[in-house]
């Protein structure tokens, strides 16, 4: 699965689907592939296995997306469905900041010859803008703003570790697994019940299980 950076969304492409995550309000959409085409200035960041889902740490901070950066096949289970364990896993901000290096796995077909993704060059109206903008927020830090420049720090300072609390619960405990042909939330029997219902297998999943992973029955 590629992933994209545009001015403003982060878009996850796969075969003839794509889903475009605002960079703005954190909001998802599903589109068509070709709808790449229209996004200002796409610029491949490398492969993710997959996405777990977002979370906002606090209703002040923007959203983040977590994503699978690396899998490692388990074991499969009868009718051949595979199940791979999350390994590790890439966070990725939901707003107008420049991303972190994400570490991941270069796209041959964008990359060719190419150690790292470029980044993105704002346009000189763009940098024009965020300066100004800089400079007016700047000029306007006075005392009475010190108490929120302080809270807007501690938020920070929190958002930093818990963002560290979730990597060390994926990566250290080894404990997530998933599958995209099977239901690893429901037993068998549930399974074999529910064998012809025509939803997909991301509305079968029980709500409470649908943006993470289960060890059940493994």
């Amino acid at each position: 699965m590629e992933l994209f950076q545009a001015k403003d969304h982060y878009i996850l492409q796969q075969d003839e689907r794509a889903l475009w995550c605002s960079r703005r309000d954190g909001s998802l959409h599903l589109r068509p592939a070709t709808d790449l085409l229209l996004a200002w200035n796409p610029i491949c960041l490398g492969l993710v296995e997959g996405v777990i889902g977002k979370i906002q740490l606090h209703s002040d901070l923007p959203w983040w997306l977590i994503l699978i950066r690396q899998k490692a096949l388990v074991g499969k289970l009868p009718g051949d469905h595979e199940v791979c364990k999350v390994t590790k896993i890439a966070v990725l901000s939901l707003s107008e900041m420049e991303p972190q290096d994400l570490e991941l796995e270069l796209c041959k077909k964008h990359h060719f010859g190419i150690n790292k993704p470029e980044k993105i060059i704002p346009s000189p109206d763009d940098s024009k803008f965020l300066l100004k903008t800089f400079t007016h927020i700047k000029s306007n830090v006075s005392a009475p703003n010190k108490k929120k420049v302080k809270e807007s720090k501690e938020k920070e300072k929190l958002e930093r570790r818990l963002l560290e609390e979730l990597l060390k619960m994926f990566m250290d405990s080894e404990s997530f697994y998933y599958s995209l042909t099977y239901d690893l939330t429901n037993s068998v029997q549930r399974q074999s019940a529910g064998e012809r219902d025509p939803c997909p297998l991301w509305q079968k999943v029980p709500l409470t299980a649908r943006a993470g992973f289960h060890q059940n029955n493994l």
